[in-house]
């Protein structure tokens, strides 16, 4: 009996679409940030548009989690990407034609944004549909290596597109990138647990129903506060490695490349380790992994040389990836099929409202205090917050 998820026909469809459509996704990230800057010369509206991207999935996904619990997710899937097709077409026809100003570049992208954010739990949840519960672990690992596999390959295919062919075509290809995904769900067959249920309340008593199952769970609430600790420090201290690059290292855009490539590297060690065998995760893992990654910021905070950051910012990409991925392993072993659309839009919100969050807050200190001495106050943050969290749920 393998234990690969990639013996599963479906989940190999799945990764295929998934992987493809992600490609497409950096590519139009690169060109939406570019082309925002192209279009108005300002920082403010370039923050505005990037911020588009993320807040419905931050502000609206214990909703989409309710959608996703309520309806078919593989049908919800095809809608959701089918939609994204055609604004995405949209998009790129309008900046093909030069019909198109900032305002509504970020209405478009507001657009794209909620779908992408109503896809996210559907897309966390619909995984463990599609495979074994004895290949769960492997899944959920390789599509984390399939995601940061398009995070490098995606924005140098979007500097080729937008140099060859332009913002526009970049946009397109985006749209047709969500044509692998539609394609993808429609061959596959998704395979609820025995213990889903079709009974079904208001959506907003199902809202604070997942709410109650998710901190009521011992496991489930550790799992998330271990995410929400990762996130907020962690990832938000990696947010700051443009100012590293250059106000430390005197780098510029090439060690900054060097920088984010070493931080993807470790995570795709991590997810290659994590789709090899899980035998030995555990939420102490999960745990000391945070732990560490909170003494590896404080490193990072104390060191000036280029060589070292890189080092210590590859493996802080192999423990975050630990921390993150391993925490949704556990959280989808152990969650109910019935919630686990609502649990993984609480795991996504955490996450990405978490990275904004620390961003934000290590930015502000820095501005006042200095970038290395806010580092080095992060990462010790990072790492007492976390043991004192281990101190009060044991």
């Amino acid at each position: 009996m393998s234990r690969s998820a990639l013996s599963s026909r479906d989940y190999v469809f799945y990764l295929a679409g998934s992987t493809i459509s992600l490609h497409g996704l950096w590519i139009y990230r690169v060109a939406l940030g570019w082309f925002a800057w192209e279009l108005s010369a300002s920082e403010l509206w370039v923050g505005i548009v990037a911020f588009t991207q993320f807040a419905p999935a931050v502000l609206l996904g214990p909703i989409f989690g309710v959608f996703a619990d309520r309806f078919d997710r593989r049908v919800t899937s095809i809608l959701i990407n089918s939609l994204s097709v055609i604004n995405m077409l949209v998009l790129g026809l309008l900046t093909s034609l030069g019909h198109i100003d900032i305002g509504l570049l970020a209405l478009l992208s507001l657009m794209q944004g909620t779908l992408d954010g109503a896809h996210a739990p559907v897309r966390m949840s619909i995984v463990p549909n599609l495979v074994q519960s004895h290949q769960l672990h492997s899944a959920i690992a390789l599509t984390s290596v399939s995601f940061n596999l398009s995070r490098f390959v995606g924005p140098a295919l979007a500097g080729l597109v937008i140099a060859l062919a332009g913002v526009g075509a970049a946009f397109m290809i985006n749209g047709v990138s969500y044509i692998a995904m539609v394609a993808a769900m429609t061959v596959i067959e998704s395979n609820p647990s025995p213990g889903a249920t079709k009974v079904r309340k208001h959506p907003w008593t199902e809202l604070k129903d997942g709410a109650r199952y998710a901190l009521s769970h011992a496991g489930i609430r550790s799992l998330l506060i271990l995410a929400a600790l990762g996130s907020v420090f962690g990832r938000g201290a990696l947010e700051m490695l443009p100012v590293f690059a250059d106000k430390v290292f005197g780098g510029g855009a090439g060690a900054l490349a060097i920088l984010t490539s070493a931080v993807g590297g470790g995570a795709v060690v991590a997810g290659i380790a994590l789709s090899r065998g899980t035998h030995w995760l555990t939420m102490n893992v999960v745990r000391a992994g945070v732990v560490v990654a909170g003494l590896l910021i404080v490193l990072l905070g104390a060191i000036d040389r280029f060589e070292a950051a890189i080092a210590v910012v590859a493996l802080l990409g192999v423990t975050l990836s630990i921390c993150g991925v391993g925490s949704q392993i556990l959280l989808q072993t152990r969650v109910d099929d019935q919630v686990r659309g609502r649990v993984s839009s609480f795991w996504g919100m955490i996450v990405f409202g978490g990275t904004s969050l620390g961003s934000l807050s290590v930015g502000a200190a820095a501005s006042i205090w200095g970038l290395q001495n806010a580092i080095l106050a992060t990462g010790a943050l990072c790492a007492l917050a976390t043991i004192v969290s281990a101190r009060a749920a044991s």
